[in-house]
């Protein structure tokens, strides 16, 4: 699909439906980018539509092969304008704070996800819910601590403020290479192949020709970092957002649950309706105020029942 016939679609979608979501935007691209797979919009879904009941009383047979995965709805829809079917993906999301990063993480395509595995070498989670800090309690246990809904402050966090003027012009796949490591936090060695993990692979979508493109470039720069202090930026320019997060990190040192066996890698197994951050911790802390510390004494599928009911007191 060719950039021109993609903007087709989007109008012919967004001329019919867009009124019915808050927001209703194309994900944008890399402006040098000409073919496309697929046509990614994302919506503020205020209303709480079903999306595929919802486009099917709009669109009928034309729209085919739905799957939905997460917030992600994907279908191929019967363009009029172009005559054949094309693959869209809806990204839906419930609130204005929560736009905002799902639209900027998506941002130039491989960007989000190569910049990520910066971003974990810092101890950051840079995703579609916000910036996290990654920290590891004394149990060796991982927890994700919200620090910002704006993932430009993220940027900032992670070295780039001098540069943030030029975010809005990234054209190219260079300009990608350009500005990642224009970071005085960025090294190349984080993206030599001996460095990258299962994720990183993921997350740069190794194999992918302009993903492959952009990891290279960076990984043959032999750019090593100059400030060795993760959170250099962070205390710099977000003071109030440190304290913050000195204060949630002595707070789960304080309410750790001393457990082996159920851990926040169990809760989102066992109900992935969880996301990383704020509700695992609070789990936890019922969990202690349940069950002290002999939490490893309880039978699975009670803990299961328990944690589900607490879960459905949160909504």
């Amino acid at each position: 699909m060719s950039r021109p016939e993609m903007l087709e679609v989007f109008n012919e979608l967004k001329s019919k439906i867009g009124g019915y979501f808050a927001r209703f935007e194309m994900a944008r691209d890399l402006p040098a980018k000409l073919d496309f797979g697929d046509l990614d919009i994302v919506v503020l879904n205020d209303k709480g539509l079903n999306i595929f009941e919802f486009l099917k009383q709009q669109y009928g047979d034309a729209i085919e092969d739905t799957l939905k995965s997460g917030n992600v709805n994907s279908f191929l829809f019967r363009s009029q304008s172009l005559g054949k079917s094309v693959h869209v993906d809806i990204i839906t999301t419930g609130s204005e704070e929560d736009f905002n990063p799902q639209y900027e993480y998506l941002s130039y395509g491989d960007f989000s996800g190569i910049l990520g595995v910066m971003s974990r070498r810092l101890r950051y989670n840079y995703g579609t819910l916000g910036f996290f800090k990654i920290f590891e309690d004394k149990r060796k246990q991982y927890h994700y601590i919200l620090i910002t809904k704006d993932l430009r402050e993220g940027l900032k966090i992670l070295g780039f403020e001098s540069v943030m003027g030029e975010f809005d012009n990234i054209q190219t796949n260079d300009d990608v290479v350009k500005f990642i490591s224009s970071s005085p936090l960025f090294d190349s060695d984080y993206y030599k192949n001996m460095m990258l993990n299962n994720s990183d692979r993921k997350r740069c979508r190794i194999g992918r020709k302009s993903a492959d493109e952009i990891r290279n470039k960076l990984s043959s720069m032999n750019k090593h970092r100059s400030i060795e202090d993760n959170d250099h930026f962070l205390k710099k320019l977000y003071p109030n957002y440190y304290k913050n997060l000195q204060r949630e990190i002595e707070k789960i040192e304080n309410v750790v649950v001393i457990t082996k066996k159920y851990t926040g890698d169990w809760i989102l197994q066992n109900f992935p309706q969880i996301k990383p951050g704020k509700v695992i911790n609070q789990i936890k802390t019922y969990w202690k105020s349940l069950y002290n510390d002999n939490i490893d004494g309880v039978p699975e599928e009670t803990l299961k029942q328990v944690t589900q009911n607490y879960i459905n007191s949160l909504k």
